[in-house]
């Protein structure tokens, strides 16, 4: 899967996430619940390489480990295709 589409997918994400697009438009699915902790893990960094990898907020990733608060419909999005294609986004946020 190439980076643009990742990207497109993300950006596709955000808008359905805010209700910009009509329902019909699309076809994604975005779980009600993530594991973040797995997908961290899984990539095999701290908390705050992750946070700093991928532009968010180490105290927001606590939380969502914790079971405090569970992330955003956009952000479940975004994290879904970290744990897909972890070195595209980083390719893609890298500057």
């Amino acid at each position: 899967m190439g980076g643009k589409r990742i990207i497109k997918g993300m950006k596709e994400a955000l808008a359905i996430s805010k209700g910009e697009l009509p329902k019909n438009s699309y076809k994604i699915h975005i779980p009600e619940t993530i594991d973040v902790k797995a997908i961290r893990e899984k990539i095999g960094l701290s908390q705050t390489s992750f946070a700093n990898s991928f532009g968010l907020s180490v105290y927001s990733l606590r939380n969502w480990e914790q079971g405090k608060r569970q992330p955003d419909p956009a952000a479940r999005a975004y994290l879904k295709v970290i744990e897909k294609a972890p070195e595209v986004v980083v390719k893609a946020l890298a500057v």
